[in-house]
């Protein structure tokens, strides 16, 4: 079981995707902006962090994220899944899940993509 930390700005996809990662079998701490998941993550850094591209908080999350230590980031977005693939790679993240697929689409990719990183 991985430590995963989930961070977006929306409560119902934060939910969700608590909700996806705790079915998978690993431990969830949630956060609803960059710098609340900054500060839990230096406190107690996750696995593996899972994080909205777009927050108000930060211009860069990825890119915060991976500068803080060496869990691995996975991007979530409201954006296609080729141009978020397109996006992880660029950005040095292990992968992405669209929003756009819905929470069936989530439940069919993350749980692997979690698997395959906590591995």
């Amino acid at each position: 079981m991985a430590r995963i930390l989930i961070v977006d700005d929306s409560e119902l996809i934060l939910q969700m995707l608590q909700m996806v990662v705790a079915q998978a079998g690993h431990e969830t701490v949630t956060a609803d902006g960059y710098l609340t998941a900054e500060t839990a993550y230096r406190s107690d850094p996750p696995d593996i962090v899972v994080t909205d591209l777009n927050l108000p908080d930060s211009d860069d999350p990825v890119g915060g994220f991976i500068a803080l230590g060496s869990a691995p980031v996975i991007i979530v977005s409201g954006r296609p899944q080729a141009e978020l693939d397109e996006l992880a790679q660029n950005r040095g993240a292990a992968g992405a899940v669209s929003k756009d697929a819905g929470m069936m689409g989530m439940m069919a990719t993350l749980p692997p993509l979690l698997g395959r990183l906590a591995g």
